[in-house]
């Protein structure tokens, strides 16, 4: 597979501070990658933020703060920073660039790796966390992903939540930040011990796992599951190959953080780095050869000549690199790390620009290169898979009808609810105004049958809401003003955590409604599978958490035996799976059967992989599924056109293909599949505030602020024409 670059489309960047761009590597929810150069000829990845984002004073104190961390850990396996400008009105930084290949893009497409091949990874690794450890930092979201592989060894990539081990400042009390799967169970439990830098050797664990089995310590679930299994289960390793490889993940995946061995005693289990002249499999060796041949890199290294290990005072393996070394802006000795020749000629380089003002990040490296660039190191960018997954859905699905209902049948604990060891967080509703930003609308039929919404507002001007004297509420929630709602972020953009506030689709409505009854909305997060039993014993008001309406649950269903009164479900929005595919759609797929004899992204345990496995089963050509863990990784595998289409759930699709890489890489096609109604649960006695909701619903619809809602989180066509009760079979 490897790295794509693809051309610059209309309204891309030119030129990017100091940087002509010359192609777009990648992008994700945070921003894109592009392919740059320097006016002394040499070639960078240059990491730019959504605009949108660039508005908000929390994502550039986290930028600054990833461009301050790699700017100050260096390092042979670790990807330094040649320029950055985090007060920009775009924030960008930019690395060199050097071909590699994701190790879950590896190992995915060319299988396990082999034990000396993953001691070699680890070794380099272990390096790259010295690097860090040694300036007080934490990486806190290693992961496969985030490690690329070269011919020159193993590059520890993206800090985008790095931070201080003594600084928490900007880490909100309840907010996980990491990979489900790899981030360690402090990580996981607010009430736990201090993240520390034990928590990258917790990941490092996952990390041989995974590079010795293909699969995590955890297995291949939801994210739920998975930060359920990481805090209360064993990880799996019984299919680690060897006994050595087996005990040093075991040890470095222990529960508590004290347990898990110091770096300095994992070097001297596992050796110094290097070499690394022939470590890679041939077919990952043959795909960096031909990567480097499309982009015309000279830099692919004599795969006779290995760099050498990096070595601190008295042969340590680890601490500063000497004097000379690749990526400290000496000049180094090894052929492999030889300084980078300009690329073939290609377009007329302009003039160099006025350098723009020196970053204001601080800890700048102390070693820095002479000059505005220097020369350039060795070792690679941060690259393609740059990308931060977004912290949103779990996706699952439930033993009821058909549905979106059944992405919930993996249904574990809440991201918040983890965090908070299980406890409940209540949050108040506060009106998020403005539209976000981006494109990424499909065009096809109404989902679903669900029509259009009546009337509209000018995008980003809700209507002043009115307490419309005709709505009663019952006598005792207008006492209190307050109307309790069960949810669970977990499933964006519905509802969810960013930023550590809770925000979302349900949340916005949440809040108009509030608005329209004159009273307050006040969610409290709890895990799914416990919503409906809350609101039976009057824990909550309503339940408002992306739940499907259908005939089990109004009736009190579950399995086909009664397990409670049923509810009453006013119906709010339409929703099924439907297919994303790159922008323009070039291969015209428009539905499911348009897959046959195609490579298609699917999340592991969802309905769209339930779909896809059906449509296997009938079509005359076979699709080649490619399956993942997360999902953001199957709108980067689309985008960067290593599948065709994925399938996923309309509301996540949706908003992502409005906000991936600025809403220019993706887009839906076709209409919804299996849509069905999302309800608001409320007990079957409670008729008076059933009533009330539904017609403030109402309310919110002819006066165009539902519409305006759903237009700030792209998923207009998921709109419903009316609020209906029980409209679910």
């Amino acid at each position: 597979m490897g790295v794509l670059v693809r051309p610059l489309a209309k309204g891309d960047p030119q030129q990017i501070g100091p940087f002509r761009i010359i192609g777009l590597l990648g992008g994700g929810g945070m921003g894109r990658v592009f392919l740059g150069r320097a006016a002394d000829g040499r070639t960078v990845a240059v990491k730019t933020a959504r605009s949108e984002l660039a508005d908000d004073r929390g994502f550039r104190a986290r930028f600054a703060r990833e461009v301050a961390a790699a700017q100050r850990v260096g390092g042979p396996f670790v990807a330094p920073v040649v320029d950055a400008a985090p007060d920009d009105d775009v924030p960008w930084m930019a690395t060199t660039f050097v071909p590699g290949v994701a190790l879950s893009d590896a190992v995915h497409d060319h299988g396990p790796l082999s034990e000396r091949t993953v001691r070699l990874l680890t070794a380099g690794l272990l390096d790259a966390l010295a690097g860090v450890h040694a300036h007080g930092l934490v990486h806190r979201d290693l992961k496969p992903s985030n490690i690329l592989l070269t011919a020159e060894g193993p590059r520890v990539i993206d800090f985008g939540i790095a931070h201080s081990a003594a600084d928490t400042a900007l880490t909100m009390t309840g907010t996980a930040l990491g990979t489900p799967g790899f981030m360690a169970p402090e990580q996981l439990v607010m009430t736990g011990p201090r993240v520390t830098g034990a928590a990258d050797v917790f990941a490092l664990g996952g990390v041989i796992v995974f590079a010795a089995t293909g699969s995590g310590p955890y297995g291949n679930a939801e994210s739920q599951v998975l930060m359920y299994r990481t805090v209360h289960e064993k990880p799996r390793l019984d299919d680690v190959p060897t006994d050595g490889l087996r005990e040093l993940a075991a040890d470095c995946l222990a529960k508590e953080p004290q347990q898990r061995p110091a770096l300095p005693d994992l070097v001297a289990r596992v050796g110094a780095p290097g070499p690394y002249g022939d470590w890679l499999p041939e077919p990952v060796a043959a795909q960096l050869r031909r990567l480097s041949e499309r982009l015309g890199d000279p830099r692919t290294p004599d795969p006779s000549v290995s760099p050498p290990p990096a070595e601190g005072p008295a042969g340590a393996p680890f601490g500063p690199p000497p004097s000379g070394a690749a990526g400290t802006g000496g000049t180094p000795s090894s052929p492999a790390y030889g300084a980078t020749p300009p690329l073939p000629p290609g377009p007329p380089t302009p003039s160099a620009p006025t350098a723009p003002s020196a970053p204001t990040t601080p800890s700048a490296p102390a070693a820095s290169p002479p000059g505005r660039f220097g020369p350039a190191p060795a070792t690679p960018p941060l690259g393609l898979h740059d990308i931060t997954p977004v912290r949103q859905p779990y996706v699952s699905g439930e033993p009821t009808p058909p549905g979106p209902s059944r992405r919930r049948l993996l249904a574990g604990l809440s991201a918040v609810g983890v965090v908070a060891g299980g406890g409940a967080l209540a949050w108040v509703m506060r009106s998020e105004g403005g539209d976000e930003g981006g494109a990424g609308r499909r065009t096809g039929a109404d989902p679903g049958g669900s029509g259009k919404p009546s009337g509209g507002s000018a995008p980003g001007k809700a209507p002043s809401a009115v307490v419309t004297p005709s709505i009663q509420l019952p006598q005792e929630i207008r006492h209190k003003g307050i109307i309790t709602v069960g949810s669970d972020t977990a499933y964006a953009p519905m509802e969810f955590v960013r930023d550590g506030e809770v925000v979302g689709v349900d949340v916005d409505l949440a809040n108009a409604l509030g608005g329209v009854l004159g009273v307050r909305f006040v969610f409290q997060d709890a895990v799914y599978d416990t919503l409906l039993a809350g609101l039976q014993t009057g824990r909550f008001d309503l339940v408002m958490s992306a739940m499907t309406d259908n005939r089990a649950r109004q009736e009190g269903l579950e399995e086909g035996k009664k397990t409670g009164s049923g509810v009453d479900m006013i119906d709010y929005f339409s929703s099924g799976s439907t297919l994303v595919v790159r922008k323009g759609n070039p291969q015209g797929i428009e539905k499911l059967d348009d897959l046959s004899g195609r490579t298609v992204a699917v999340q592991r345990g969802t309905f769209g992989h339930a779909l896809l496995d059906g449509l296997n089963n009938k079509v005359r050509k076979k699709l080649r599924i490619r399956e993942f863990d997360a999902s953001a990784e199957i709108y980067n595998d689309v985008a960067n056109g290593r599948s065709a289409a994925c399938v996923h759930d309309f509301p996540v699709a949706a908003h992502t293909a409005a906000t991936h890489s600025g809403g220019d890489a993706l887009e839906l096609t076709g209409e919804q599949i299996d849509a069905a109604f999302y309800g608001i649960a409320v007990v079957k006695t409670g008729t008076v505030l059933r009533d009330a909701v539904r017609k403030a619903l109402d309310s919110l619809i002819a006066s165009g602020e539902y519409a305006r809602i759903l237009k700030k989180w792209h998923v207009e066509d998921g709109s419903v024409e009316r609020a209906v009760i029980n409209g679910g079979r």
